[in-house]
């Protein structure tokens, strides 16, 4: 299969599990993350995945890039985008004055609507979206442990023009060992894993683990409520999910462990949080079918008093 020059905006956990198993199987693959000391430990000893998954792979030290700014004159034509969605808009006007015409972008990140941003930015013909359906931790500069891997991840299009990429996508990654499936109807998973990520706010309320948080009756029942809301408005948007999705998706947060979410690691560093597109959007979008959501709009105010507190500081 060809090789291609791939890079990954945001080298955290999603980012860069997907980035050590292109690079792995040899694609020159391009790091952009501002963490100086993460990416200075990547460029000294390489990235390692440990874990689910235990390999490390290096990088050319010329490929390890400190900005956006830094891509420019890389002959990088595909770009996955794994920062944060609260970061997106901020890094999708850094990208415009480095981007190419033919430049494809990918939408590698948690919530609903990512993709629709990118394209108002760079147009449907080049934008993509995954959902992934791995997860993982940055344990240390140069460390990302793979928490589990509910396999295949999904790519999608905004229009049918770009079809041709995104299966190409999907033939490429699942080969690096991230099996990845080319979907039409990439907004029906986009919702699927958006609302299973809508217990995160019940593990950072509790700073529990996933596992804690499911192994406890109470608080188990609080993320099944949270989940029934998040079907009832989606289907009220028109996605189609089967009689037995509840069951499905508590079947699939019970496979993730002690997982850390990564919304705790925002609040424990003080950035914001992705809660605007993940139970915000459930509320939001709930107010304008008439469905009450009163278990997402809780925590959706808890995170947002959580994230004054810390912006306090």
């Amino acid at each position: 299969m060809s090789k291609y020059k791939i890079g990954v905006v945001g080298v955290g956990p999603s980012g860069g599990i997907l980035a050590a198993h292109l690079a792995k199987k040899g694609h020159d693959i391009v790091l952009v993350d501002i963490f100086k000391s993460h990416m200075d430990e990547i460029k000294k000893n390489g990235l390692r995945i440990t874990n689910y998954r235990d390999f490390s792979v290096n990088f050319p030290k010329e490929n390890i890039c400190y900005s956006i700014d830094e891509l420019k004159n890389r002959d990088v034509d595909t770009l996955f985008i794994a920062v944060k969605a609260s970061l997106l808009e901020q890094v999708l006007l850094e990208i415009r004055s480095i981007s190419k015409p033919d430049m494809t972008l990918i939408s590698l990140q948690n919530g609903l609507d990512t993709e629709d941003l990118i394209a108002e930015f760079f147009g449907k013909e080049n934008t993509l979206r995954i959902v992934v359906n791995f997860a993982g931790n940055l344990l240390d500069n140069g460390i990302i442990s793979m928490s589990f891997f509910n396999a295949p991840n999904y790519i999608g299009v905004l229009t049918p023009s770009a079809e041709e990429k995104a299966k190409k996508l999907a033939e490429i990654i699942t080969d690096a060992g991230l099996e990845t499936a080319f979907t039409p109807e990439i907004k029906k998973y986009e919702w699927e894993k958006s609302i299973l990520n809508t217990m995160s706010p019940v593990c950072v309320v509790t700073r529990k683990t996933m596992k804690e948080i499911l192994d406890f009756k109470e608080t188990r029942k609080i993320v099944g409520e949270i989940i029934h809301e998040g079907i009832e408005v989606a289907r009220a948007r028109g996605i189609d999910f089967k009689p037995s999705f509840f069951d499905y998706c508590m079947g699939y947060l019970d496979k993730a462990g002690h997982h850390k979410v990564s919304m705790q690691a925002d609040i424990e560093k003080g950035t914001p949080s992705e809660i605007e597109f993940l139970n915000g959007k459930i509320v939001e979008y709930g107010k304008i079918e008439g469905i009450s959501t009163p278990y997402n709009s809780i925590f959706t105010s808890l995170i947002r008093a959580i994230e004054l507190q810390s912006f306090d500081r």
